[in-house]
């Protein structure tokens, strides 16, 4: 089956009630939590987004599905939610409080992670630790001082991204450094997924792929497949020079992608995967928990 009627029929056919509701848990929680480790949490933050979520826990235990990490989640970030509205003191509306205070009784016994606080020393303190210790220290980072990150910092990071696997070592990706203001904030405001954050950024990272280096349509993928590794070997090298960063998805319209080709002069041979947010980390800082599956649970052993 080929690939775009694969993806048309999932959305169409398939009704896989259960997987369907763990990503919409997922998505949310997400949202949620993101809210809560922003720089200065905006007091009844995602109204919508925590209605929704609730309803969908309620509908989780309805369908008496298996407590999966979705639902653990979902359940302990909305917990925290109320817990941090107690604490300012600021009160929710009627039907929101509500919705929270019977989860958070009924759902006891359900744990999930809250939000990590943490100082910029021991955020760091495992960069130079072995190869385990340094992929499991490495966070998002959505908290940035002023503090200006010189270009030479960013080649050297570019550098080591270089050594990522590249189909036919034909290296595709580019990428675009802005530190220009006007620039940043043009491109921060059609990305549509920084809100809270993004202005204070010190350095942007545009990555891009050359559609060129592929020869025919059954090298389609590997733009986003070679710029995916490449990416995800930059933000281990940032993390390695002490820089935090957040990768800002570069799922747009085609209308605000022609946006960015203009705002940065990128040519029609290139396609853009993904931006990458960059600056110092402060004193203190509050990194979203986003936990993850074991090995087991996403591996499938053919023996």
């Amino acid at each position: 089956m080929p690939d775009l009627k694969r993806r048309v029929r999932d959305k169409v056919y398939n009704n896989s009630r259960e997987e369907k509701l763990k990503r919409d848990l997922t998505l949310s929680y997400h949202i949620v939590e993101k809210g809560l480790t922003m720089p200065e949490p905006r007091h009844g933050f995602g109204r919508a987004v925590v209605n929704g979520l609730a309803d969908n826990v309620f509908r989780y235990k309805e369908l008496n599905l298996e407590s999966d990490l979705e639902f653990n989640q979902a359940v302990s970030v909305l917990r925290e939610y109320l817990e941090f509205h107690q604490e300012v003191g600021y009160d929710l509306d009627d039907e929101i409080k509500t919705k929270l205070e019977r989860i958070a009784s009924d759902f006891k016994a359900v744990q999930g992670l809250k939000q990590l606080h943490i100082n910029s020393e021991a955020y760091f303190a495992d960069v130079n630790a072995s190869f385990d210790k340094f992929c499991m220290s490495r966070y998002t980072v959505r908290n940035f001082t002023t503090e200006e990150i010189p270009l030479d910092t960013f080649y050297k990071c570019i550098d080591l991204a270089q050594k990522s696997p590249s189909f036919c070592n034909r290296q595709p990706t580019r990428v675009h450094i802005v530190k220009s203001e006007q620039q940043k904030k043009a491109i921060l405001e059609i990305q549509n997924g920084n809100r809270g954050f993004g202005h204070l950024a010190e350095t942007l990272l545009v990555i891009s792929s050359v559609i060129s280096t592929t020869k025919d349509i059954h090298e389609r993928n590997e733009n986003h497949l070679n710029g995916g590794m490449f990416s995800m070997t930059l933000l281990n090298a940032l993390h390695f020079y002490k820089i935090g960063a957040c990768s800002l998805n570069w799922s747009v319209s085609d209308d605000r992608d022609q946006k960015m080709r203009e705002i940065l002069n990128i040519p029609d041979t290139e396609v853009v995967l993904l931006v990458i947010a960059c600056g110092k980390v402060p004193e203190q800082l509050a990194i979203a928990s986003s936990p993850r599956k074991t090995a087991k649970q996403i591996t499938v052993a053919h023996l």
